[in-house]
């Protein structure tokens, strides 16, 4: 009974190992099914064992028998004699070093090659051909890596049967009694010898064959070439280099067999020859190569390399997408009239002023309600308010566990009572309180305002990834009230269930005991795995490039998560190569419910091939965009990460004239700042609402200047609104010198009055932030917008808006808000501007003056004086009008 009880705990802890072993496995099995993405998971599962199976069972039975047919030859001339225990101890040798070798050489060429596999038997052709072979682009980007990756693990196997021939020959030399160097090299039994060498030649052959193969990709690598003034098969690769590749190739497959022959007949001096010959031709062309760069190009390098330059040029175009960037000439005037004002008054009214990082921080300070929340990003967006588009700033409020008291952190709080974050806050990006502070349009818990949200929990956002178990015998923390909490049980689709088998996974996945010991855990409760929504849907399909700033949007009653997915590739031909890539699109959009979890992929570009081949993969993954809905469709942006990249390529290549491109005659850079140690820092890249042809739309500019100066020369925009990811370029005057950011900072630090007040404000008990400039061209002409915050110095306090300093022509004003200070430029060219002035009720007016006080108290206590006065003398004013009020 004891040897029956020893077996069956045996079989039981065997069970949980295996269990515990393939844990992971089956959990991600289950949560693509809950996620709607099996087919994905599977997918790439069959081709890694499709790939797996037949590449190990290819290299052990090569390795093995190959070993066996070595074992079993050299016998045969062997005057040794063993016995069948010898052999069979030998084949047992054999087949453990062959299936270790084989399992190692098998399990890299799987992971390595497996998707390289799926690209090659699903790749579209680009539909443009490489100028020098003339071959489809998707050619080299979908099936020459797994052909030189195939070449190379070939090379490798190769050299690897050549190392078990020599160890084996070594290992029965040794078993001769045989063990110094000399005596296993030097064989004076001629069967042996010629054996040994017959192996040698069949390998060296092969070698050589595989060498031909390795230059004639070389061949066809080199519209990658970087030799020439710009990126791709230069003058040089074309006339010295592609030539002599081909010769080595053909000479490679030529002293193959050379090769063989002379081993054979045991020829060692041809054999040298042979390989001094191959050493001496690959340094020839080397030398040549040089020689002809030194004394033909270079003298005459433009007239060598305008061809190839051309297309480098071209090909970098199309690659980046920037063939068609739409150009407008602007022809700046500054004679802005009345009759302009006004039918431009919806740009003017969404002018931002407000800045993302003191807007996160003041949303932290004054909306996070609680510690356990947290704003983790402030994102910028659109929405019609009361008829109007107008830009906005909306950041999710987020459960944060981390920030809670460590003995608070407990494992049932973190996983089943505090399982999400609530509401969002919404503000104005253009206009302030009479405080400074953001004007919210959605606040609070619950949440109010004027957008209304049926589902304000968030399951998902950009902060927690820890799981948390719902539909569980407790109720979840839904938000605080009064002195206590509102509860709440999650009624949405996400989850696994946890059934007694699944307990039992993830106690052993996860090596948690709390799984099995929890009794608020029911057999109908579910665990919502991968929160973080980056992780979540990278985990989905990690073969796409993800903006790493998702943002939020309120639509339908629900919160949902956007994020931007581009595909990228550093094979597209003769393309310059930024940022490790030379070809990018931003092709899909991904859409997560914040409460459910739900992700969707919509394909926003139908025309780049690699999403095409993705989408011939991964049947069903890419949705058509038109099947977006609607309320969402009005939220998409162009990826800020993508439209970086572009704006960096186009800094040199928006010169199509192969002679000016040379001559780095209009050389642009996105417009920088000077930072106070001397550094420069380019400038963001500015999302705005504003009119670029017909109407206003959101569209995402940056401004150029000319290369090393500073005088702005055009502005890129992409549009979302209308023609989804069209980029137009507006061109500036090249006779005119247009004021580029940095000069109209240098206009602030030298206007007396502004810069005068910039050094009070910051003597008196705070400190001056400058926010991020703004430039937004109107009809002809050009306003520059930078706004001013105060900070109270000691203790926590919030940055407040004070100030917006605006320059139109060679006026320069700093006034209080937009509307005051556009009033003030055109009042003193007789230009009236329609203003709607905003009068504080008795309410907004308490709320200031409770705000006053805290902050005298707070001034007071911290000893600033100076600030302590400002602030009654603040409440003195707010009381004035309070007695008005209440007349």
């Amino acid at each position: 009974m004891k040897k029956i009880g020893f077996k069956l705990v045996g079989i039981f802890v065997l069970l949980l190992i295996i269990i515990s072993s393939i844990s992971g496995f089956l959990i991600d099995i289950q949560w693509f099914k809950e996620v709607g993405y099996l087919n994905v998971f599977f997918t790439s599962f069959k081709a890694k064992l499709t790939i797996l199976i037949p590449s190990f069972l290819i290299f052990f039975l090569a390795i093995y028998f190959y070993a066996k047919f070595l074992a079993k030859n050299y016998l045969e001339i062997s005057d040794i004699v063993y016995d069948k225990n010898d052999l069979k101890r030998r084949n047992k040798v054999l087949m453990i070093i062959s299936f270790v070798i084989s399992i190692i050489i098998s399990l890299v060429f799987t992971s390595v090659f497996w998707y390289r596999i799926l690209e090659y038997v699903n790749g579209v052709e680009f539909g443009v051909n490489d100028p020098i072979f003339n071959i489809d682009i998707g050619f080299f980007v979908f099936k020459l890596p797994l052909i030189q990756g195939i070449l190379g693990m070939l090379i490798t196997v190769v050299i690897v049967l050549t190392a078990v021939s020599a160890l084996f020959y070594a290992f029965e030399r040794a078993r001769e009694g045989i063990t110094n160097f000399r005596g296993v090299v030097w064989i004076k039994d001629g069967p042996k010898v010629r054996f040994f060498a017959k192996q040698v030649a069949y390998f060296a052959a092969l070698l050589l064959i595989l060498l031909a193969g390795v230059f004639y990709l070389r061949a066809l690598n080199l519209v990658y070439s970087p030799r020439g003034v710009a990126f791709g098969a230069s003058y040089t690769d074309v006339h010295i280099t592609l030539p002599l590749y081909r010769i080595l190739s053909g000479l490679s497959v030529i002293a193959a067999f050379v090769m063989f022959y002379s081993i054979v007949k045991k020829r060692i001096r041809h054999v040298i020859y042979i390989a001094v010959f191959i050493v001496l031709f690959i340094l020839f062309e080397g030398v040549a190569s040089v020689v002809v760069e030194r004394f033909i190009v270079s003298p005459n390098a433009r007239e060598k390399e305008m061809p190839y330059l051309e297309y480098n040029i071209e090909y970098t175009r199309k690659a980046y997408g920037l063939e068609n960037i739409v150009e407008q000439e602007f022809d700046v005037k500054n004679n802005l009239t009345p009759n302009d004002i006004k039918e431009n008054k919806n740009t003017i009214d969404n002018i931002r002023i407000t800045e993302f990082a003191q807007s996160l921080e003041v949303f932290n300070q004054i909306q996070a309600i609680r510690n356990y929340y947290r704003f983790n990003d402030v994102d910028i967006d659109r929405y019609n308010i009361d008829g109007k588009l107008r830009q906005v700033f909306i950041a999710a409020r987020e459960l944060d566990n981390s920030q809670r008291d460590p003995k608070f952190q407990t494992w049932q709080n973190k996983h089943l009572f505090y399982t999400h974050g609530y509401g969002a806050v919404m503000s104005y990006t253009n206009t302030v309180m009479s405080t400074g502070l953001p004007e919210f349009l959605v606040k609070d818990i619950p949440v109010s305002g004027k957008i209304s949200v049926d589902k304000p929990q968030i399951y998902f956002g950009e902060i927690n990834n820890d799981y948390v178990i719902i539909n569980a015998k407790n109720n979840e923390i839904d938000y605080p009230y009064g002195s206590g909490e509102k509860e709440n049980r999650y009624d949405g689709k996400a989850g696994i269930v946890l059934n007694p088998l699944n307990r039992l996974l993830f106690t052993l996945g996860y090596a948690d005991m709390n799984f099995l010991l929890s009794n608020n855990i029911k057999s109908d409760s579910r665990i919502i795995l991968n929160r973080q929504i980056v992780n979540r849907v990278k985990k989905i399909a990690p073969f796409l490039n993800y903006d790493e700033d998702p943002y939020i949007v309120i639509a339908n009653g629900r919160y949902y998560w956007i994020m931007d997915a581009y595909t990228t590739t550093n094979r597209y031909p003769y393309s310059e190569p930024y940022f490790g890539i030379n070809y990018i699109r931003n092709s899909v959009k991904v859409v997560v419910d914040a409460y459910d979890g739900t992700v969707d992929f919509y394909i926003s570009d139908k025309n780049d091939p690699i999403a095409q081949t993705i989408g011939n993969i991964y049947d069903g993954l890419f949705k058509d965009l038109s099947t977006m809905p609607e309320e969402l469709r009005k939220h998409l942006r162009y990826s800020e990460d993508v439209f970086l990249i572009q704006a960096n390529v186009y800094e040199k290549y928006h010169m199509k004239n192969p002679v000016s491109f040379y001559n780095s005659e209009d050389l642009w850079a996105i417009a920088r700042y000077k930072n106070a140690d001397g550094s420069e820092t380019p400038v963001e890249a500015v999302y705005q609402v504003m009119k670029l042809q017909d109407d206003e739309e959101f569209i995402l500019t940056i401004p150029y200047t000319v290369a090393k100066k500073e005088n702005m020369v055009s502005w890129l925009a992409a549009r979302m609104d209308k023609n989804l990811g069209q980029m137009v370029l507006i061109r500036f005057p090249k006779e005119k010198a247009i004021l580029g950011p940095q000069q109209f900072n240098s206009r602030i630090n030298t206007d007396i009055q502004i810069s005068s007040l910039i050094t009070l404000l910051n003597q008196q008990g705070s400190s001056v932030i400058l926010g991020e400039t703004n430039i937004i061209p109107i009809e002809n002409s050009l306003l520059y917008v930078r706004p001013l915050y105060l900070r109270a110095q000691g203790g926590k306090s919030v940055p407040e808006l004070k100030k917006v300093i605006v320059n139109y022509g060679d006026t320069i004003v700093m006034e209080d808000n937009i509307a005051k200070a556009i009033s003030k430029l055109f009042a003193t060219t007789e230009v009236p501007l329609p203003t709607e002035t905003k009068e504080e009720d008795v309410k907004t007016l308490i709320i200031r003056a409770d705000e006053a006080y805290r902050k005298a108290v707070e001034s007071q206590k911290n000893g600033d004086w100076a600030g302590y006065g400002n602030y009654i003398k603040e409440l003195e004013g707010i009381l004035n009008k309070l007695k008005e009020k209440t007349k």
